[in-house]
């Protein structure tokens, strides 16, 4: 997963029923860092130059939700409303590292 609060993290998103775990796994990898692509497994550099960006580079989001009587509707909706607006995006990624981080806090209040 990619949070604007930790734009350089690849953040890993676990959860079965009421359990739910977020960690930051490893570093997006970057055009400049030779070394990251060397030491990067095949698939990991397969996956990233299909999903590559000019901007954002191989950042990405990818949540699949299974379960029985999911609510599809409300799931979208919360997933929706967690992304930057267009304004917020804008403005880079100091700023997105500024907005409050919810999840990854490490603040326990």
């Amino acid at each position: 997963m990619w949070l604007s609060s930790r734009p350089d993290s690849v953040v890993t998103w676990r959860s079965a029923s009421a359990h739910l775990e977020l960690r930051e796994a490893d570093r997006w990898l970057e055009p400049e860092e030779a070394w990251a692509w060397q030491t990067a497994t095949p698939q990991r550099r397969t996956l990233a130059s299909w999903s590559w960006h000019d901007y954002y580079g191989e950042r990405r989001n990818e949540i699949v939700f299974t379960g029985v009587d999911l609510d599809e509707g409300a799931i979208r909706l919360g997933l929706d409303e967690a992304l930057l607006t267009v304004h917020e995006l804008a403005q880079g990624r100091e700023e997105w590292a500024a907005i409050p981080d919810p999840l990854l806090s490490n603040d326990p209040g």
